[in-house]
């Protein structure tokens, strides 16, 4: 049955590792399939060989015009859904699009290098990938009305479908192997009975598949992983970001002596629609600075390998100078966001935002009354939290209370 999505709550996330060419081989045969674990790492673990990659580029000597990298879920957001725009302005109905998602510490910070003491569960991943989905979709088509959200999976590997109500844009999100004919049955409903260029839009959102480095793939061996890969490779990469640690990461900087792990550090991958690879260094405190350029996607040996061997690029140091803390940061977007909002709209996606990004706004006065209508009981209890008031109660009670204390005629007591 379908559910809108206003009913599902933000709680991370796996890339899709591809492919290098392989021979064909006529065997049919097909792997068993294991009970899947949904990873709540991003990163990329494509093999290809070194000569087919160009040569590194510095990114302070790039002339290619960089992307600067998402601070924010809702930063991300914005930029994939501005790559979705121009990929099928440029003929591209259907998208291929991984995303780093808001689970573990990323969560309450986007930028967060910490690792995770325990991976996100498979459902926690799954209401990640939708929630940031769909707020991708909404981005795309602010005028597709609501969007219901289907799981069409087996065997408890949650699977999601979304469609938005003008059926413009339409999405597969984290599938697997075997859920790949709702992928192909969604992209042959979005194009039937229209032309090229008014066919729906249809997103395949971080596959869970490893197209790679086995001698029988995801898709099996001969004719049915030619004809999975022959589907797959309709879908044109969008929009690319990803985190990956390399070595052995610490906030330890070795040339201050003492103890320490080694010179290894955390990475981030981002491409967008029509751009090159970027790859940012990430600091301790979440600062962040691109230090390569490449004409394809790096792989985990070359950055392990050329990348970070030197201190100069560990968690240690802070990228770029010393910079605004991240609560300024968020306080400055917030500020930012709410004066170019009209007073009839939503200013947030509040659904994919961080009780950071919840609280930041509290405290700069940036909510208003459709902002407390919009809350879901997650970000109700994140606003009251940050004014100090009781989070226990129904949804509407607590909407409530917020209003009360945001609006009301005593707010001032309860912000300042």
């Amino acid at each position: 049955m379908a559910t809108p999505m206003k009913t599902l709550h933000r709680v991370a996330t796996t890339a899709t590792t591809r492919r290098a060419p392989r021979a064909p081989t006529t065997t049919p045969a097909r792997r068993p399939r294991p009970r899947r674990r949904l990873s709540s790492r991003s990163g990329s673990d494509r093999d290809a060989s070194s000569a087919a990659r160009a040569a590194p580029n510095d990114a302070s000597s790039s002339s290619t015009t960089l992307a600067p990298l998402p601070q924010t879920c809702a930063e991300q957001v914005a930029a994939c859904a501005s790559c979705v725009v121009a990929a099928a302005a440029s003929g591209a109905r259907r998208q291929r699009l991984t995303l780093l998602l808001p689970t573990n510490n990323r969560g309450d910070d986007f930028t967060s290098t910490e690792r995770a003491d325990y991976e996100a569960n498979a459902d926690a991943v799954y209401r990640a990938a939708m929630e940031t989905a769909a707020a991708v979709m909404r981005r795309v088509d602010a005028n597709g009305g609501d969007i219901t959200a289907t799981r069409g999976d087996d065997d408890n590997d949650p699977v999601g479908v979304l469609r938005n109500a003008a059926g413009s844009v339409r999405a597969v999100v984290i599938p697997n192997a075997q859920q790949l004919d709702v992928l192909r049955k969604l992209a042959e409903e979005s194009e039937r009975g229209r032309d090229a260029g008014d066919a729906a839009i249809t997103l395949l959102v971080n596959p869970q598949w490893n197209e790679s480095g086995q001698i029988i793939s995801d898709f099996g061996v001969g004719p049915w992983k030619r004809r999975a890969f022959d589907f797959l490779d309709t879908f044109a990469p969008a929009f690319h970001l990803t985190e990956t640690r390399v070595g052995a990461a610490s906030t330890r900087d070795p040339a201050k002596g003492g103890d320490y792990m080694g010179t290894g550090g955390v990475a981030r991958i981002l491409k967008t629609h029509g751009g090159a690879w970027q790859v940012f260094a990430m600091g301790g405190d979440g600062s962040s600075e691109c230090v390569r350029v490449e004409e394809s996607e790096p792989t985990y040996e070359y950055l392990n390998a050329e990348v970070f061997v030197t201190p100069e690029y560990s968690l240690a140091r802070r990228r770029r100078g010393a910079g605004p803390s991240m609560e300024r940061r968020l306080e400055a977007s917030a500020r930012s966001v709410s004066a170019s909002a009209d007073d009839d709209d939503v200013a947030v996606d509040w659904s994919i935002a961080s009780s950071a990004e919840i609280a930041a706004a509290v405290r700069v006065k940036a909510i208003r009354a459709r902002d407390v209508d919009a809350f879901d009981k997650t970000g109700l209890r994140s606003a009251l939290t940050a004014l100090g008031l009781p989070t226990s109660g129904k949804v509407e009670g607590l909407r409530e209370r917020l209003r009360e204390a945001l609006l009301g005629e005593d707010a001032e007591e309860w912000i300042n």
